[in-house]
């Protein structure tokens, strides 16, 4: 397992975190964490909202019985829309941090952004819970650069603690329509170049484009899956020519590093120029194990910028 230190958490964070809102089920979910944890990885995803709760207090039940916080690094998110407001971010965080047996969060990160409230606004109630003692590190998710860079200015000027991370969708498919409403991407120049100035810290979701650079039969399976209540495959977000020009040369390096593409399109967002990690979504121990390939791949700046089309 690869590891990084963000300023303000005691412990190192593993690069890869397991996205916590597909995991229901105490009975299935326990095994998939204790592999997690053997892998080396010590980073989980979580939201208020992800299940309607239910996804945290099935990880409260795993903690307790495993008596493991300690070794944990554990992401809590809330402020989802339409609760988008200062007041919730404090109110759901206690609930989650009792959902999941925790007495802090290691990262708290807003979920959401409201254009319609000051970034002041966001910025104090988020320096609400570092004084209260209930995370060191904060940030937000699904927030325009703009918003991102005009928060982290006015806590500058205020003596506030800023935003520590963004948390937005980054994968080497670049999302071309919102996955769900208020969705933003980070795979634009600009945020790339940000992010690279300033050494932000990004934690990426959908980090594999969900699924967009399997195989098509795979793709077309996972497709016929979908219902009402998630619709969110990979070809009505993500396919367009120069995804598929992504894709193709992903396809090419994965035959150089003997690896499957998706492990290539991964081990793009590990190696980009700034502190980069990426959720993912495993739902069986075999999918975690494939996923893991990522981290045997050192791209070279010039690879990681041709498979994003940069150069030629």
């Amino acid at each position: 397992m690869d590891y990084l230190s963000i300023k303000g958490l005691e412990k190192k964070i593993s690069k890869l975190a397991i996205g916590n809102d597909n995991q229901p089920d105490y009975d299935s979910a326990a095994p998939m964490w204790d592999h997690w944890l053997e892998t080396g990885a010590n980073a989980f995803d979580n939201s208020y909202v992800y299940k309607d709760g239910l996804s945290e207090k099935v990880l409260g039940e795993w903690i307790k019985k495993r008596n493991n916080a300690d070794d944990l690094v554990i992401i809590a998110k809330g402020a989802h829309t339409p609760d988008c407001q200062p007041n919730k971010i404090k109110e759901q965080l206690e609930i989650s941090m009792d959902r999941m047996n925790i007495s802090k969060a290691d990262i708290y990160i807003m979920h959401r952004d409201n254009l319609d409230v000051p970034v002041s606004e966001f910025v104090d109630s988020l320096n609400e819970i570092v004084d209260l003692g209930y995370t060191n590190v904060i940030g937000v998710s699904n927030w325009s650069l703009e918003r991102f860079k005009k928060a982290d200015q006015w806590a500058l000027e205020s003596n506030k603690h800023g935003l520590d991370i963004l948390n937005n969708n980054l994968s080497l498919a670049r999302m071309m329509k919102p996955l769900w409403d208020g969705c933003i991407t980070a795979n634009d120049q600009e945020v790339l170049k940000y992010l690279k100035e300033s050494q932000k810290t990004h934690i990426s979701w959908s980090s594999q484009a969900r699924g967009y650079f399997l195989k098509q039969e795979t793709i077309n399976e996972n497709e016929k899956n979908l219902n009402d209540y998630d619709d969110s495959g990979p070809l009505r977000y993500f396919d367009c020519e120069e995804n598929r020009t992504r894709r193709m040369r992903a396809q090419e390096l994965a035959v150089k590093y003997e690896v499957e593409p998706h492990n290539i399109a991964a081990a793009w967002v590990l190696s980009q120029s700034f502190p980069s990690l990426a959720i993912i979504g495993p739902r069986k121990i075999s999918e975690t194990e494939n996923s893991l390939k990522c981290l045997g791949i050192t791209l070279t700046p010039e690879e990681t910028s041709w498979l994003n089309l940069e150069i030629n």
